[in-house]
């Protein structure tokens, strides 16, 4: 008796704690459907006028990976840029200003909310379903990130396909969906504001490997109080998502690149920094 209980209880409490994950799942799922209906005409009439507003055009989304350097930032003041979460910290040391923000989880917004208003950032897209914000420059989006309930579970091994990682937007005005990435979000927006070439720069997907060049500036906020197995797992997350906003792209005529220094993403084709300013 002993031994069974020691072979099979721990997988039983396991799948208790799955079944309890999926109701939590479908509750969310249903009250985030909901909430995102009864608010879109407020949605669309402030995100809608961003729709192809940059039509053929190309961007920058500038992820807070350790890789990330001054230098790189410095290229891009001709460019239209996204920055997200910590980038502002950098702002007292260089020129550069992203022309977009975003921020997807409420704690970034606690700790960098009072810095998002100092008028360095004309607009801060945030999502305001588990954060608040009361700047000028706020524009609040729908998200879903439900789909992070299932990670890890019984059902989502067993059922991947009811259970995807995410889904891609193509109307940001009903619903952004997060995934485990501020610039998976930032993805949505841009394709939505009509770009069409799309360099990420910082996103390393690797937030647990040692800062690999001294004068680094965004590797800081408050991933420092996880452990390096959490930093790792959450990278690897973000991972098959991008997987799914490559496929987008391609059936749009989107393309994207990477542009980091190292790190985990080779999902989209490589590209360094400086050939891409120098040829354009």
């Amino acid at each position: 008796m002993k031994e069974f209980l020691k072979k099979y209880f721990p997988g039983l409490i396991q799948f208790v704690k799955d079944t309890q994950q999926l109701i939590g799942y479908r509750k969310k799922k249903k009250y985030v459907k909901q909430r995102n209906d009864n608010m879109h005409a407020q949605y669309e009439r402030n995100l809608g006028k961003y729709h192809n507003i940059h039509k053929g055009e190309r961007c920058f989304i500038i992820g807070t990976g350790p890789s990330l350097l001054l230098e790189d930032v410095e290229l891009l003041k001709d460019e239209w840029t996204f920055g997200v979460n910590s980038c502002i910290t950098m702002y007292d040391k260089t020129e550069w200003r992203a022309d977009y923000y975003g921020i997807v989880d409420s704690h970034t917004v606690e700790i960098l909310g009072n810095k998002m208003k100092s008028g360095e950032v004309p607009v801060l897209f945030y999502t305001d379903i588990d954060a608040s914000y009361d700047g000028a420059n706020g524009v609040a989006f729908p998200k879903d990130d439900s789909a992070n309930m299932m990670t890890d579970t019984w059902y989502k091994r067993k059922f991947p396909k009811l259970f995807p990682d995410t889904d891609f937007s193509d109307d940001i005005t009903k619903v952004v969906y997060t995934g485990k990435s501020v610039v998976y979000a930032m993805l949505q927006i841009a394709a939505y504001m009509g770009f069409t070439e799309i360099y990420l720069l910082g996103v390393d997907c690797n937030y647990a490997q040692p800062k690999m060049y001294s004068d680094n500036v965004t590797y800081i906020d408050h991933k420092t109080k996880w452990s390096k197995e959490r930093l790792l797992k959450n990278g690897n997350q973000m991972l098959p998502q991008f997987e799914i906003a490559k496929a987008y792209a391609e059936k749009h005529g989107i393309q994207i690149f990477n542009a980091t220094r190292g790190g985990q993403l080779e999902t989209f084709p490589r590209v360094e920094i400086k050939d891409i300013i120098r040829n354009k």
